[in-house]
């Protein structure tokens, strides 16, 4: 016997239990036959297909105990509250519907269904749900659920509520599912600039924006706002480099500034193949000029120091006039921008 055909057995018998009341207990609260008769209309299954039918999103009741659902069956309701375990939890509903355990069961698959249970909201909203039974775990299973609005005997459902097209309907799902991702992300987002500004705060930066221009330069909150260079790649206990003093371009002291930026261990490895002596740090210097006289500040240096400079170009390192080096000063003559790299002899 195949498993869809046990099923449907278990589901008749569950059907016909329903009809000697074994699971849906008479109470004193039941719904009344008046509150019940007539046209009830959800706008979520208008023009909704299924199994070759299209749902008008109609549910009518008769006063001779039958409905036709929103398919065109006609089914039997009673009157008569209870509740049922579905999928381990106590559900109460005010009446019940069914296909009639006599009745022939349309085949449909897993789409089929067997209870609809019905809680009233007043006189002109009520709920229902699908329900199927899982003889296996002898409790009920969801199949859906929805909202259903009285029409008047007099308005048409159009009048009620205004029809959509299975189309309108995809759409305004689409368009809803759209403004939950974008919801999302901004939510994501405002939770990353939360965390951004918080590591900026833990490494000493005033904002995520100027942690994330440093970073890029590969620069420390110390270096950034100092416009130095500390640590260098490929050099141990590197001699800090910032500018120590104003420019002179042209002869003139100005209030020009020079930008100090890192380098690659390349240039380090080139210049110790080039020159003699200790490689106190290389750096990346800029300035608004073609010349400048550059006061370079490098705490640790002494007055009387034998201090030299090279400047790299055209894939060679040339010589720099060393003007002048006194305590934490050394003093450069550079004659354009660019790799400097400072030496101790």
């Amino acid at each position: 016997m195949s498993r869809k055909l046990l099923k449907r057995i278990a589901v008749c018998v569950m059907t016909a239990a329903l009809c000697v009341g074994a699971f849906v207990p008479m109470t004193a609260e039941a719904a009344e036959k008046a509150d019940v008769v007539g046209d009830w209309y959800c706008e979520d299954f208008d023009g909704m297909t299924w199994d070759g039918r299209t749902s008008d999103g109609m549910l009518h009741f008769r006063d001779d105990g039958t409905y036709d659902d929103m398919w065109g069956h006609t089914k039997a309701y009673h009157m008569e509250a209870g509740s049922l375990n579905v999928e381990g939890e106590t559900v109460s509903f005010d009446f019940w519907g069914a296909v009639s355990c006599f009745s022939t069961i349309s085949a449909a698959g897993d789409n089929d269904y067997n209870v609809q249970i019905f809680v009233m909201h007043g006189s002109d909203d009520m709920e229902y749900a699908n329900l199927t039974y899982d003889s296996n775990n002898s409790y009920w299973e969801w199949n859906d659920t929805a909202s259903w609005t009285r029409v008047d005997g007099s308005a048409s459902k159009k009048s009620h509520k205004s029809k959509k097209s299975r189309a309108e309907k995809e759409a305004e799902e689409a368009e809803r599912l759209k403004a939950e991702e974008e919801k999302r992300a901004l939510e994501e987002a405002s939770r990353e600039a939360v965390r951004l500004e918080g590591e900026a705060a833990e490494q000493g930066f005033k904002n995520a924006a100027q942690m994330q221009d440093a970073k890029s330069t590969d620069k420390d909150a110390g270096e950034y706002y100092n416009n130095a260079v500390v640590t260098t790649e490929g050099i141990e206990n590197a001699v800090p480099v910032a500018q120590g003093g104003k420019l002179v371009i042209d002869g003139k002291t100005t209030n020009a500034s020079a930008t100090i930026s890192k380098v690659s261990s390349a240039y380090v490895d080139s210049i110790r193949s080039a020159r003699k002596g200790t490689v106190l740090n290389v750096v990346d210097v800029q300035f608004p000029a073609l010349e400048a006289v550059v006061n370079f500040y490098m705490p640790g240096v002494a007055a009387g120091d034998s201090i030299t400079a090279a400047q790299y170009s055209d894939g060679a390192w040339t010589d720099v006039e060393v003007v002048e080096v006194r305590a934490d000063h050394v003093v450069l003559n550079l004659k354009s921008n660019g790799v400097v790299a400072f030496l101790s002899n």
